[in-house]
């Protein structure tokens, strides 16, 4: 799939993905990189090349958990309608 991820990050680990946050809506979702998507996920520890990252995984989940959320209303769906990580 080609794209960039949404986050902005940096570098690529490993290929990109479509993260739809809500399973039944395939549609409503965004490109995120293999390591942003596993740190959405629930990811512990840093990568490498997260090393010099002025953030903890924690914030930059927070960023991520914030892009999910304006997709989903940007769709015109509820918060509440996002399936559970």
């Amino acid at each position: 799939m080609p794209g960039k991820c949404a986050y902005l990050c940096g570098f690529h680990r490993g290929k990109v993905e479509w993260h739809h946050p809500i399973s039944t809506r395939f549609d409503v979702g965004f490109i995120l990189c293999e390591a942003h998507h596993s740190l959405l996920m629930g990811r512990k520890k840093r990568y490498i090349g997260e090393i010099g990252i002025n953030k903890t995984l924690a914030e930059m989940r927070a960023e991520i958990k914030d892009l999910e959320a304006q997709v989903v209303i940007k769709a015109g769906l509820q918060l509440s309608d996002i399936d559970k990580h």
